[in-house]
């Protein structure tokens, strides 16, 4: 049997997570927390081997992923979560998470990262493991700084170059506002540029408009399809 603790905010979501957990090929000795200090108390009371976890549940994102890490540093842990894999899924894995799944995945994608997780493997979707071999080559000297950039912050970029606020990219990415200025910020310090004002120029210098065009006119029929009130590349220069 394998000590398993699912941590879910929602009853209903807990339930099904249940029954599909139930067909997993080693039985799971099932205990269940519907709250972070349900949660907490729990570690405190028994080890478990293996930990599936929905940070959102207390809007902790992946800093809850390093505070279970230290409280029970030899749990397999899986985020099975909403959050957006690309804002939050390196750092999670980086914290100690051993598998990051989205809400959206199938029966059999769960049922995948159970068994890789519970069997001491490393359990990454495909966007995921993309983003951390483009992570990995940022530290190539020769790269240019935006080719640096993860996947979500050229998003991030390319959307504040065609002009969208943090309001309006934050709608387009369905991430909060305050995700936004995080990845912004970031931009701004891989690119070394003190303003938002200066990335345009940025971006003509190193002939990126018609990138960015095409990545913010992606983002925009991706969110409002292809007949959204005005497209997002609307104050992108016409000439590019």
């Amino acid at each position: 049997m394998i000590r398993t603790l699912m941590a879910e905010a929602n009853p209903v979501a807990r339930l099904g997570m249940r029954s599909i957990l139930g067909t997993h090929a080693d039985a799971l000795e099932i205990d269940e927390a519907g709250s972070l200090d349900e949660l907490l108390g729990k570690l405190r009371e028994r080890y478990y081997e293996f930990i599936i976890v929905e940070p959102a549940m207390c809007g902790a994102g992946a800093a809850l992923v390093g505070r279970l890490r230290e409280l029970s540093p030899w749990s397999d842990i899986l985020v099975f979560t909403a959050l957006d894999e690309l804002s939050f899924g390196v750092d999670a894995i980086r914290s100690g998470a051993r598998g990051y799944l989205m809400k959206t995945a199938t029966r059999d994608e769960l049922r995948t990262a159970v068994k890789r997780v519970t069997g001491g493997k490393l359990y990454l979707s495909k966007a995921l493991a993309a983003e951390f071999e483009r992570g990995a080559r940022k530290y190539d000297a020769r790269n240019k700084p935006h080719e640096n950039l993860s996947k979500r912050e050229f998003q991030v970029f390319s959307l504040a170059v065609c002009g969208m606020t943090p309001i309006e990219s934050a709608h387009i990415l369905e991430v909060s506002t305050e995700t936004v200025g995080a990845f912004r910020d970031s931009v701004l310090a891989r690119l070394g540029l003190a303003t938002p004002r200066e990335l345009a120029g940025y971006a003509t210098e190193q002939g990126l408009l018609r990138e960015c065009r095409t990545t913010c006119s992606a983002l925009w029929s991706g969110r409002y399809g292809q007949h959204g009130a005005e497209p997002a590349t609307r104050r992108i220069p016409a000439t590019v």
